[in-house]
């Protein structure tokens, strides 16, 4: 008798002032739910397109995926995306050196012309603080996700672009009228290779060079589980003698991909 009570008076409410408050006698809408402590829980199922005839605007959780559904008329959507269903995989990377304490950035002395070095650090590696290293579905980075092995590691997405910036300090002879420091990024398992030259005027015996590659992540760079590749050897060769060059930073820009 009492329920019935209750659903007389909600519906007597309704009818005068087609609004309904919970905790509230000043509704601002048709519904209008008040609390501190609480919240609304919307029906839950494993797959909310099971509805045997679901009506434009339903609203559900999907237990399966972990995510808000909604039935827009002809085809179930996603209202929010969770990591289980379709995780946020863009983010920044920084690398300003490795090895215990502060770190040492990767630096070579009196290097020959035409010699071959590989850019490598030592672990653990020292990221660039937040917002400069941002990743939204990972805030801890580790070592795995962008170095290994002395090699440089694509984010675990296939078809997801890379970008790599490396910015480096060098110091030359003035003897010198002009200079080119190669940059190469390559893979020793697919043979893919990509070669950048910074050009250093004759008037210029120290500075900053900054150099740019594009990949994209496939079976032959991405280690196992994902393909069978161990990602991207570094490397850099200078057309005469270099005093000295350390290598600033490695950064790594991966976009979104769905």
């Amino acid at each position: 008798m009492t329920n019935k009570i209750i659903i007389i008076a909600l519906a007597s409410s309704a009818g005068a002032y087609s609004q309904v408050g919970i905790n509230t006698t000043n509704p601002k809408g048709v519904l209008d739910i008040v609390s501190t402590t609480s919240t609304v829980v919307i029906p839950r199922m494993a797959d909310p397109e099971t509805i045997a005839a679901p009506v434009e605007g339903m609203i559900a959780y999907d237990k399966t995926n972990k995510t808000v559904r909604y039935f827009d008329g002809t085809s179930w959507g996603t209202l929010i995306y969770s990591r289980k269903l379709e995780r946020s995989n863009d983010g920044v990377v920084k690398i300003n050196a490795g090895g215990a304490g502060s770190g040492t950035k990767p630096n070579w002395t009196n290097t020959a012309a035409n010699t071959t070095r590989q850019v490598t650090y030592a672990l653990p590696l020292i990221y660039a603080s937040s917002p400069t290293t941002s990743w939204s579905e990972n805030s801890l980075v580790s070592d795995a996700k962008i170095y290994s092995g002395n090699q440089f590691i694509e984010n675990g997405v296939m078809g997801q672009v890379h970008q790599w910036r490396i910015i480096i300090n060098y110091t030359k002879s003035s003897n010198i009228l002009s200079q080119d420091i190669r940059f190469i990024l390559r893979n020793p398992l697919s043979g893919f290779r990509s070669e950048i030259s910074g050009v250093i005027p004759s008037s210029k015996t120290s500075g900053i060079l900054v150099y740019n590659f594009t990949t994209i992540a496939d079976g032959a760079s991405l280690p196992a589980p994902l393909g069978t590749g161990g990602g991207y050897i570094l490397e850099w060769v200078a057309s005469d003698t270099i005093t000295t060059l350390s290598i600033d930073s490695v950064t790594r820009i991966s976009f979104q991909k769905n």
